[in-house]
């Protein structure tokens, strides 16, 4: 007797056991001959054996209506503040009766035109024709403040930016003891406006950061590097991204309450 002959009898006396389990199968499956491998019939059917899909967008109020539509017992919720995304699985299951986690829906945020501009800025090294440009652009988000706090209407804050001189003065230092003697040489830079133009130190732009998420004020400082290069950088920004991602956590966990949706909520991330 062959190899061969020895396999397809151990295969053949295995047949009543595996008829006997599919008995008990809840999907149509079909033994084939070849290897007695099994093979779900659910494309030959008019329907799916189960719900499955993912939808995603970046709309909360949709999130939202999507998730009061297909809520059921088990179904939970992943947060991530830090990436301003949420993900809903539907039939996570239980710990006794776990799901296939193949029904889910997943939202995330997107960043406000205006949010980009501002973000992409900072701390980005301008010239003065290209930050004026920028101060006019987004003129309908920003007010623009002197180093004394008062106020500069946005066509003379853009005006000065685009006069602005840069004077360069070179000079040595020397210092003599009776123990040790020091010489360095220095290079400084003064910056000003022509035609007493006010000069600008401080910008505020507010804008809605995220889609959902409520407007905001941050604040810049202007500063130079060099000759005539110019630098905005933020403020706190590491400190406005956690109010965000709190903000964000608020409103979602607030609206699953106010519309009385049963789904258990966790500030993470969940890989299946």
């Amino acid at each position: 007797m062959d190899k061969s002959a020895i396999m397809q009898i151990q295969e053949t006396a295995n047949i009543p056991e595996l008829l006997k389990q599919l008995e008990t199968a809840k999907f149509p499956v079909a033994v084939f001959p070849k290897d007695f491998y099994v093979e779900s019939l659910e494309q030959f059917m008019p329907e799916r054996n189960q719900f499955r899909g993912w939808m995603k967008t970046a709309n909360i109020d949709e999130f939202i209506r999507y998730n009061e539509k297909y809520a059921q017992p088990g179904n939970e919720c992943f947060i991530d503040a830090s990436k301003m995304t949420g993900r809903t699985i539907f039939d996570l299951g239980t710990k006794e009766n776990p799901g296939h986690c193949y029904h889910k829906a997943s939202l995330a945020l997107k960043a406000t035109a205006a949010f980009n501009a501002l973000t992409a800025i900072n701390e980005e090294r301008c010239g003065q024709k290209q930050l004026a440009e920028w101060i006019e652009d987004y003129a309908v988000f920003l007010e623009v403040f002197a180093v004394d706090g008062s106020k500069i209407e946005i066509p003379i804050a853009s005006a000065a930016v685009r006069n602005m001189n840069f004077e360069a003065r070179a000079g040595r230092e020397s210092s003599v003891d009776d123990f040790s003697q020091r010489q360095s040489e220095y290079e400084s830079i003064a910056v000003r406006t022509k035609d007493e133009l006010p000069m600008p130190a401080v910008f505020k732009f507010k804008c809605e950061p995220y889609l959902g998420l409520p407007e905001r004020v941050f604040e810049m400082r202007m500063s130079t590097i060099g000759n005539e290069t110019l630098i905005l950088r933020i403020k706190n920004l590491e400190q406005h991204q956690e109010e965000m991602g709190v903000q964000f956590m608020d409103i979602l966990t607030g609206k699953f309450k106010e519309e009385e949706i049963d789904v258990a909520t966790f500030i993470g991330s969940f890989s299946e």
